[in-house]
C-alpha cells in the first residue's frame, strides 16, 4: 500500500452534511460579503494584509460545497472543496469553524477555497484546521516551546532531554487516531508517540519536539522513511517541530498513537 491509499479509501466516503447535524450551519453573511470582495483582487495583488483579512473571514463565512465534496490535491492529500455561493440561488452552507468539529479533524480532511477558478483562493491543511481548533487562528506565527531546526538534529552534550507525553493541547485523541492510520498504513505496525523537552545548560534555553518512533530501518530504503516523515507535517500545525528516533525499551517513555 502507498502513502495515499488510506485517503483514498476515505473519499468512498462524503463528509457529515449540515442537514445531519444538530443544528444547520448559519455563516455570517457579513463575512460571506468581504469574501466575495476579497476574492476580487488578482492573485498578484494579494499582500499581507489581503491574505490576514481572507484567513480571518473565511473562518465563519459562508460556503457551498463541490461536487465531489471531496477531491485529491496535487500533493495527494484530501480536501474538502468550498466554492463560493451563487448569487440568488439557495444553497447547503458550509462554515469552516462547525465543520472542523463535525468532521474535518476527525476524518482527516484539509480545505481548498475555489479549487475551480484554476487558482485556489486558499488551500489549508489538516495541521492548518488542527491550529485553528487548538490556538484560535490557522498559523501560530509568533514565538513557542517547538524548535525552530526542520533538519537532522542530534542531541548534543550540553543538553539535557526529558520525555513526557503531549497533550490533548498538543496532539488530540482524534489527531492520534489519523496518524496511527497513517503510520500503520505505511508499515509502522505499532505507532507510538512521545514529547521531548531540551534545555541546554550553558543557556537554559529550552525547545521541545514531538518524537515517532520511525527510523530508516523500518523503510525499504531511506528515501521512503523521508517522505513519510514529510508527509506527517500536512497533520500537524507549521510551527510543530517533529524528529524519528527509535525505541531504547519499555520505558523509553513512548506510548502508542
Amino acid at each position: 500500500m502507498g502513502i495515499f491509499d488510506l485517503f483514498r479509501k476515505k473519499q468512498q466516503a462524503e463528509p457529515v452534511s449540515p442537514a445531519q447535524t444538530k443544528q444547520p450551519y448559519l455563516g455570517n453573511l457579513e463575512k460571506t460579503q468581504l469574501i466575495f470582495e476579497l476574492i476580487k483582487v488578482p492573485h498578484e495583488q494579494r499582500d499581507v494584509q489581503w491574505q490576514q483579512s481572507f484567513l480571518n473571514n473565511i473562518v465563519q463565512a459562508s460556503f457551498r460545497c463541490g461536487d465531489p465534496q471531496v477531491i485529491t490535491g496535487p500533493d495527494g492529500f484530501p480536501y474538502v472543496q468550498l466554492l463560493m455561493p451563487r448569487p440568488n440561488e439557495s444553497f447547503q452552507c458550509y462554515v469552516i469553524e462547525r465543520m472542523k468539529d463535525d468532521f474535518l479533524l476527525e476524518s482527516g480532511y484539509g480545505v481548498v477555497i475555489n479549487p475551480d477558478a484554476g487558482q485556489p483562493d486558499w488551500v489549508l491543511s489538516y495541521g492548518d484546521i488542527l491550529n485553528l481548533h487548538l490556538n484560535g487562528s490557522f498559523y501560530t506565527t509568533g514565538p513557542t516551546l517547538f524548535s525552530t531546526a526542520r533538519e537532522d538534529e542530534t542531541i548534543l552534550k550540553d543538553e539535557k532531554a526529558l520525555v513526557g507525553q503531549p497533550s490533548e493541547l498538543i496532539l488530540p485523541a482524534m489527531t492520534r487516531t489519523i496518524l496511527r492510520e497513517f503510520l500503520i498504513t505505511n508499515g509502522i505496525k505499532s505507532p507510538k508517540v512521545l514529547l521531548m523537552s531540551r534545555s541546554s545548560t550553558d543557556s537554559g534555553e529550552i525547545s521541545q519536539d514531538l518524537v515517532f518512533n520511525l527510523t530508516p530501518a523500518d523503510f525499504e530504503n531511506e528515501d521512503i522513511f523521508r517522505s513519510v516523515m514529510q508527509h506527517l507535517g500536512w497533520f500537524l500545525p507549521r510551527h510543530y517541530s517533529y524528529v524519528g528516533l527509535g525505541e531504547n525499551g519499555p520505558n523509553d517513555g513512548f506510548i502508542p498513537l
